[in-house]
């Protein structure tokens, strides 16, 4: 594997292994709430996990794998909705695990002239797919963290 794309390969690995361990415990309508005034329940960032993996993933090979459904209810900017609006937390953790299985399989056969050359789809503003890359860890960090307070603000058991 391209050692560069080994190092997205590990960030992503890592960043699954933090949205388990801060979602571990969460039950009912914790996955609902908004504590604190948090723009977002834990719901939707686990869903917006897995469609932006799906968008950045179109970034990167030109393949739409995602759900226009998914859209309205995860993308940037989307007001939280009613519980019954989304998808079970087990259907969005399918979800978060196939993306990553396909975008492990982009990186496995990723070189140095893939991830130089600009994205397969127009409409992005980044110059090349190591960017995307780059701004997807960047991504899954935020989310992460953002996690791990929303986990502290409902009274869950600290983990770290």
């Amino acid at each position: 594997m391209n050692p560069a794309a080994k190092a997205y390969w590990l960030g992503l690995k890592r960043s699954d292994g933090f949205v388990r361990f801060f979602t571990s415990g969460l039950e009912g309508d914790d996955w609902f709430k908004q504590p604190c005034g948090a723009p977002n329940p834990p719901i939707w960032i686990l869903g917006h996990l897995a469609h932006s993996r799906a968008q950045f993933l179109e970034i990167l090979t030109g393949e739409r794998v995602y759900d226009e459904g998914w859209h309205d209810l995860f993308a940037m900017g989307v007001e939280p909705q009613s519980a019954s609006s989304y998808p079970s937390v087990e259907t969005i953790r399918s979800i978060l695990g196939a993306r990553k299985s396909d975008l492990n399989g982009y990186l496995e056969t990723a070189n140095e002239e893939d991830l130089e050359s600009p994205p397969a789809t127009s409409s992005c503003s980044l110059k090349t797919k190591a960017e995307a890359l780059a701004h997807l860890s960047h991504h899954e960090v935020h989310h992460t963290g953002t996690l791990s307070l929303l986990r502290r603000q409902l009274g869950k058991d600290r983990l770290v």
